[in-house]
C-alpha cells in the first residue's frame, strides 16, 4: 500500500470486479493505492466489503462515491485517522494517535469496521482511560443539569415566599453547588483548605514532645498553638454543618444520611472534650 501524490495518475478505465490493478481509495482527498490482497484478512471491515460489490449501488452503499472511469472510491472522513487504519489493514498493528481525541477515534474505528480489541495493549489502556474520563464527564453534567431543574422547579414556591426564598436558593447554592457561581467556588476553597490544616494539625499533634506535654498535664506555647488552630477549623467545621442544615429542604433526611453522620462523629469529640476537660 502506498499514498499517491496529486502528479500520480490513476489506471483508466478500470472496473470494480477488476481485481488486478491496486485498489484506489480517496479519504478525505488523500489517496491511497493499495493490492486487493490486502482486504483478504479483514473481509468485515468497510474497505473488505467493497470485494463483495459487483454493481454501482452496492459500492454507494459502502463508500459516499465512485469514480467508473479510474475504480476511485470516496470516503469523506478524517484522512489522519485513516492512516492509523491502513497501517492496521497492512501490518495488523492498531495504535492510538496522541493528537487524536478518543472519541473521534472511536467513532472512526466504527465507521470501518475495526474492534478496539485489535489495539495495542498501551494503546488500549490509555484509549479506554479517555472513554472512562469522558464517561464520568457527560454523567457529571447530566447530575449538574439534574440539580439545577431541581433548583428550578423548586423556585416556584421560593418566589412567593420573598426574600426569605431568595436567601434559602442563593444558601443552597454557595453550599452544595460549587460549581453555580463564585460564593460556591470559595465555599468549597475553603473547605478543602480547612480539612487541609485540619490534617496537617492533627499531624503536629503527634509529635512525642506534645504527647509527652499532654501526659505531664503541661501546655507549652506549640501546644497552644495547635489547640487554637484545632478550635479555629472546628468552628468552621461547625459552621459549614448548620449552613447545610439551614438549607436542608428535609430536616430529617439530611440528619440521616452517612455524610452528615460522618460530620458529628468529627465534630462532637472536640466539644464533649473541651467541655469534659
Amino acid at each position: 500500500a502506498q499514498r499517491l501524490r496529486p502528479q500520480d495518475e490513476p489506471p483508466q478505465g478500470c472496473q470494480p470486479e477488476d481485481r488486478r490493478r491496486p485498489i484506489i481509495i480517496n479519504v478525505g482527498g488523500i489517496k491511497y493505492s493499495l493490492p486487493w490482497t490486502t482486504l483478504d484478512e479483514f473481509p468485515l471491515t468497510r474497505l473488505g466489503q467493497l470485494k463483495a460489490c459487483t454493481n454501482f449501488d452496492d459500492i454507494l452503499n459502502v463508500c459516499d462515491d465512485y469514480d467508473v472511469t479510474c475504480n476511485e472510491f470516496f470516503f469523506d472522513r478524517n484522512p489522519g485517522a485513516f492512516g492509523t487504519i491502513l497501517t492496521f489493514l497492512r501490518a495488523g498493528k492498531l495504535r492510538l494517535l496522541r493528537e487524536m481525541c478518543a472519541l473521534s477515534f472511536q467513532e472512526e474505528l466504527l465507521y470501518w469496521g475495526i474492534a478496539e480489541d485489535h489495539l495495542d495493549g498501551c494503546c488500549k489502556r490509555r484509549y479506554l482511560q479517555k472513554i472512562e474520563e469522558f464517561a464520568e464527564m457527560v454523567e457529571r453534567e447530566e447530575e449538574d443539569d439534574v440539580l439545577d431543574s431541581e433548583g428550578r422547579d423548586s423556585e416556584g414556591p421560593a418566589e412567593g415566599e420573598g426574600r426569605l426564598g431568595r436567601c434559602m436558593r442563593r444558601l443552597r447554592d454557595m453550599v452544595e453547588r460549587p460549581h453555580s457561581g463564585l460564593p460556591g467556588k470559595v465555599f468549597a476553597c475553603l473547605s478543602v483548605l480547612f480539612v487541609t490544616v485540619t490534617a496537617v494539625n492533627l499531624s503536629v499533634s503527634t509529635l512525642p514532645s506534645l504527647r509527652e506535654e499532654e501526659e505531664q498535664g503541661h501546655c507549652s506555647q506549640m501546644c497552644h498553638n495547635v489547640f487554637i488552630v484545632e478550635s479555629v477549623c472546628v468552628g468552621w467545621f461547625s459552621l459549614e454543618f448548620l449552613l447545610r442544615l439551614i438549607q436542608a429542604p428535609s430536616k430529617f433526611a439530611f440528619l440521616r444520611s452517612p455524610l452528615t453522620l460522618i460530620d458529628l462523629v468529627a465534630i462532637l469529640p472536640y466539644y464533649i472534650t473541651l467541655l469534659v476537660d
